[in-house]
């Protein structure tokens, strides 16, 4: 294993959106550190292809060799089987892996029941956003290592799914972390005492609007071990209330059409000059902190110097850390009717606000697009698409619809009838004579 690079396991779901999947098997000699979920989606048309990994990272302990033993999993439904297989770590792998996933805590930010040898926690890493501003909410329950209690979980799932009826938010838009079936472990420090975390839930939101986000207590029972023969005994758990309060994006003409994220832009315009009445492809590509889902980039109108096709879009959405991110390419098709050297700036604008710095961010295009040949009057010689529509709008419904290939049809039918018919009455007249 090269230097400073984790060792992974990835599951690929291809053509589903839907996310289920057993807890990833434990290597001996390695800790977990943390799951990286990405979801892909490719929109051509009314066509769209979805995939989705789920990485789960490893760390080793020490340099070496380590086996994968074969294990199997059951993603969605099925069961899938991995031969295993055998890692080699070097001594700088080992040094320079990744760092801990959960970093010690300190006084201010430490959950209210931080001092209980055991507590559950509701915890966002924001009490404040803009609205359309991500924030991450999680669920876990902390264990310290010198709990003398044994305890195990009761009913989980069951229990899970109440609890998320009751802390989804309905004003805000969820990135889901995929915790699924078993929980997340994390080793911790808080306060300079050593917990285990297993964490239950985790999601990123973004608010719709400015209405407070309130999250009730929730409960989780667990049970005791107790000596064989004794009734089984039960604790329950219960986190404390939080509130996260949305404000709104400061006044501007075009606040309305801002997308709220931290973004940088690519443009990419492939070919040099362009002969008029071909096509040529612009491609944009919006990536950065925050959600991208929603976001469109308009197609421009037809006018007499271009005409443009509707975009294909290609989006990346990366749940990794308790932070959402995204990568946004829309592909569009243009056509020039005329030479010349045209801004793009005129054709494709965006404003977005970063809401790291307060400040709106205008975007426009700087690539000038370069044409030569003659005058065009429409697009219908460079259709990209080779849709069967084209050119449809040049046609003249009133004119009456004559078809070549069925008239030609029936005149040869007809020769040959007659044809038959004369070879016919020579027959019959050179039997009578």
């Amino acid at each position: 294993m090269s230097p400073g690079r984790p060792y992974s396991i990835t599951v690929v779901i291809t053509g589903s959106e839907q996310r289920e999947y057993d807890r990833f098997p434990d290597i001996k000699g390695m800790s977990r550190r943390g799951t990286t979920t990405t979801t892909s989606t490719n929109t051509i048309g009314n066509r769209t292809e979805i995939v989705q990994r789920i990485t789960q990272n490893y760390i080793p302990s020490q340099p070496g060799t380590y086996d994968i033993p074969p294990f199997t999993m059951t993603v969605n439904g099925q069961t899938v089987v991995s031969p295993g297989g055998s890692v080699n770590v070097t001594d700088a792998a080992a040094r320079e892996g990744e760092p801990e996933e959960e970093v010690a805590e300190e006084e201010d930010t430490a959950p209210a029941d931080a001092k209980a040898a055991a507590f559950l926690s509701l915890r966002s890493n924001r009490n404040q956003v803009f609205a359309g501003e991500g924030f991450s909410l999680s669920l876990g329950f902390f264990v310290a290592d010198d709990n003398p209690l044994e305890m195990d979980f009761y009913a989980l799932n069951m229990q899970l799914g109440a609890i998320l009826k009751q802390i989804r938010p309905v004003n805000c838009w969820e990135e889901n972390f995929g915790i699924r079936g078993q929980p997340q472990v994390y080793q911790t420090t808080i306060r300079g005492r050593k917990y285990t975390e297993y964490r239950l839930f985790q999601a990123v939101y973004f608010p719709f609007n400015t209405e407070p986000i309130h999250f009730p207590a929730v409960s989780l029972k667990m049970t005791v071990n107790t000596p064989k023969g004794k009734k089984q005994q039960f604790m329950t758990f219960t986190s404390q209330p939080l509130t996260v309060t949305p404000k709104p994006l400061p006044s501007d003409p075009r606040k309305n059409q801002a997308v709220i994220g931290s973004y940088t832009v690519r443009e990419q315009l492939r070919g040099g000059v362009i002969r008029t009445g071909k096509s040529v492809q612009y491609r944009v590509t919006i990536s950065g902190v925050g959600n991208l889902t929603p976001v469109a980039i308009t197609t421009p109108e037809n006018d007499s110097f271009f005409d443009f096709y509707s975009p294909s879009v290609l989006q990346s959405v990366t749940r990794r850390r308790g932070i959402v991110t995204a990568e946004k390419t829309f592909t569009f098709q243009i056509i020039p009717k005329q030479a010349g050297n045209f801004p793009l700036s005129t054709y494709f604008r965006w404003i977005f606000f970063n809401p790291s710095t307060g400040k709106y961010v205008n975007w426009q295009s700087a690539v000038v697009l370069k044409s030569t040949g003659e005058r065009v009057a429409g697009a219908s010689t460079g259709d990209p698409g080779g849709s069967i529509f084209s050119g449809i709008e040049d046609l003249d419904s009133s004119r009456p619809f004559i078809n070549v290939q069925a008239n030609i049809l029936s005149i040869a039918n007809a020769v040959l009838t007659i044809m038959a018919l004369g070879m016919l009455y020579i027959f019959i007249r050179g039997r009578r004579g």
